[in-house]
């Protein structure tokens, strides 16, 4: 069986010259120093080659691997073949998909498994991803290439840092495990507001310009370089080219400016509109104002400090007890003002008093409240 032809090559010590294309089986020995042919075989334990080129075909002849090493020696049962600074690239179909460098090398299981280890950099020549760390394997029958300890990532799209990377260049799609954290890039992160996203596993689907995450994310967005917005979840995406985050399960995204926290089980949030839809029962708290807002679904628009509630709204002031329920409410977080619509009740307790009208506009905080309707208008004023 064919195991990995050696393309050129010279054997130290002796200085002999090694043809190429010859390959390298488990056959009887040939003595070292005689020239080979392309059915000739090299099965001496412990050679080691100089200045080699080693290249694994598949059952078609295209190059699954390709890679230069300073030195090349064989294991005594020559099942291994252990590289000294390898160079090289890996293939899938017959064309070259990554440029890679480490340290050291393995080739094992007839050719099929490549190992790299030390100072890793892969570099993608179609994706343009650039990958370091200190371990890399190369499994071409399966399409995948892992690469362990220690991991950093760069691309025009993203920088990250894992534990580990797994590449799965058909799919074009890149998997980071263990301690993920990746930004967005731009220009000048001191200008620009960039996302920088924290997970145990994220998904990177560069051609869709997609991150998926099954798993907690936490995003952060940063605005001259520091955090303005946070938002968590069970499980989530980003769509970086329509700058969308999309998070499910136990969300909560705090406005540190504002500053409000909003909980729900699904949010969107728009990053370069400024927008945020809820479309699932949610609860905004502003922590200043001690003001607690409940309803069916929810927007707001971050660039305005509006909150657009609607659908069984319950307005409560947390520190006097003012309660306030409506269809609709707009919510001017700046001043504190609401605007209720729609069937519309208050009720404070110090003075007691519980009022209804069709509108209603005021401060839970301050507990002044105008409720007008049907040509009578009353206000509520504290003593």
């Amino acid at each position: 069986m064919v195991k990995w032809r050696i393309i050129a090559a010279g054997v130290l010590g002796l200085g002999a010259a090694i043809a190429l294309y010859s390959f390298l089986t488990t056959d009887p020995a040939v003595l070292p120093g005689t020239d080979l042919t392309e059915d000739s075989e090299v099965t001496e334990p412990g050679l080691t080659l100089r200045d080699v080129t080693l290249e694994q075909p598949d059952e078609e002849g295209n190059p699954m691997w390709r890679v230069k090493g300073d030195e090349v020696t064989y294991s005594p049962d020559l099942q291994i073949a252990y590289i000294v600074r390898p160079d090289g690239q890996l293939f899938q179909d017959g064309e070259a998909i990554y440029e890679v460098t480490a340290d050291t090398g393995e080739v094992q299981e007839n050719g099929r498994v490549i190992f790299l280890r030390g100072n890793i950099v892969a570099t993608g020549i179609k994706n343009n991803a650039i990958l370091r760390g200190n371990e890399l394997e190369w499994r071409p029958d399966e399409d995948r290439l892992v690469i362990r300890n220690q991991i950093t990532g760069s691309h025009p799209q993203l920088r990250a840092s894992a534990q580990e990377a797994r590449v799965y260049n058909r799919d074009n799609r890149m998997e980071l495990l263990g301690q993920v954290v990746a930004s967005t890039v731009v220009e000048d992160p001191r200008q620009e507001p960039w996302l920088k996203l924290q997970a145990e596993e994220l998904v990177w689907h560069w051609e869709e310009e997609r991150i998926d995450s099954p798993q907690p994310l936490r995003v952060e967005q940063f605005k001259n370089n520091s955090i303005s917005d946070v938002i968590v979840g069970q499980r989530g995406a980003v769509d970086l080219a329509d700058a969308l985050v999309t998070l499910r399960g136990q969300v909560a995204m705090d406005m540190l400016e504002m500053p409000l926290r909003v909980t729900s089980d699904a949010v969107d949030w728009q990053v370069e509109t400024e927008l945020v839809t809820i479309n699932q029962p949610l609860t905004v708290v502003h922590p200043e104002a001690q003001v607690r807002v409940t309803a069916r679904r929810g927007r707001m628009n971050l660039a305005d400090e509006v909150v657009y509630l609607s659908q069984d709204v319950v307005a409560i002031g947390q520190e006097n007890q003012s309660r306030l329920t409506t269809d609709n409410l707009t919510w001017t977080v700046n001043d504190q003002v609401l605007v209720a619509e729609g069937r519309v009740n208050y009720r404070q307790v110090n003075p007691t008093i519980n009022l209804n009208g069709p509108r209603a506009v005021g401060r839970l905080d301050q507990q002044t409240v105008v409720v007008d309707g049907g040509g009578v208008v009353t206000e509520i004023v504290p003593n």
